[in-house]
């Protein structure tokens, strides 16, 4: 029993401290949260993709990568996805990478829609600078 307060203290230091030593782990992504057409979105990103992808500042000209290519990404990724076949592309928004706004790095935000008889469901994926595609889940609505 005298050990009892000892076990205590070492399973309470441990763990405590597990979260912040995994917290400084490189490996693990970044999360983006978003919002597009009363949708709560939620982006995972490695940070090497975000390192990867180049830096933009408006005031020097066109984003690096453009719409146009941006859009040939997410149509040969779209083409990769049973799923989204015959997905159409029903929105396009610019976004800052939120905790990298020091390096000026950004994304492109897609809402697409499928169509299955009368019902439309939209789908979204985030396209990095460097042409990475990712795909981006939708939080579920909170029950009340």
């Amino acid at each position: 029993m005298r050990y009892f307060p000892l076990l205590s203290l070492l399973f309470s230091l441990l763990v405590t401290a597990t979260p912040t030593v995994f917290a400084g782990n490189k490996h693990w992504p970044v999360e983006i949260f978003d919002v597009m057409d009363n949708q709560r979105l939620v982006i995972f990103l490695a940070n090497e993709d975000i390192v990867a992808s180049p830096q933009w500042q408006p005031i020097q000209g066109g984003p690096p990568l453009s719409i146009a290519a941006a859009l040939e990404h997410t149509s040969r990724w779209i083409a990769q996805e049973p799923r989204l076949k015959g997905a159409k592309v029903h929105e396009i928004k610019l976004n800052r990478i939120h905790g990298y706004e020091s390096d000026n790095r950004w994304y492109y935000l897609f809402q697409l829609r499928t169509h299955k008889g009368r019902k439309s469901s939209a789908h979204y994926v985030a396209v990095l600078f460097n042409g990475k595609v990712v795909p981006v889940i939708v939080e579920p609505a909170s029950i009340k």
